[in-house]
């Protein structure tokens, strides 16, 4: 079986989660393209765009799934989705 390879950039957006440097879960695509995150997850490109502009309409496990590419506690990647829907919804 071959071992997958996972992008280099996921642990640079892992040092700025650790270090509380992420403000935003858009932050998390400046780091590690939309591209290779969405492909990594499986999902389909209009629908993962859809959820990047309105993060509510991730499901929990499609976060879960992006915290465990980055590596870290699923908690923190559900808590930064749900504060940009927050301030999305009051714009």
């Amino acid at each position: 079986m071959a071992k997958v390879v996972r992008d280099h950039r996921y642990s640079t957006a892992l040092d700025v989660v650790l270090g509380g440097r992420m403000e935003t879960f858009d932050q998390i695509f400046t780091i590690v393209p939309k591209s290779v995150v969405y492909k990594d997850l499986g999902m389909n490109y209009n629908k993962f765009e859809k959820c990047l502009k309105n993060p509510d309409l991730f499901t929990l496990r499609e976060l879960v799934a992006i915290a465990k590419l980055i590596g870290c506690d699923p908690k923190i990647i559900v808590d930064l989705a749900y504060e940009q829907s927050i301030k999305r919804k009051k714009k």
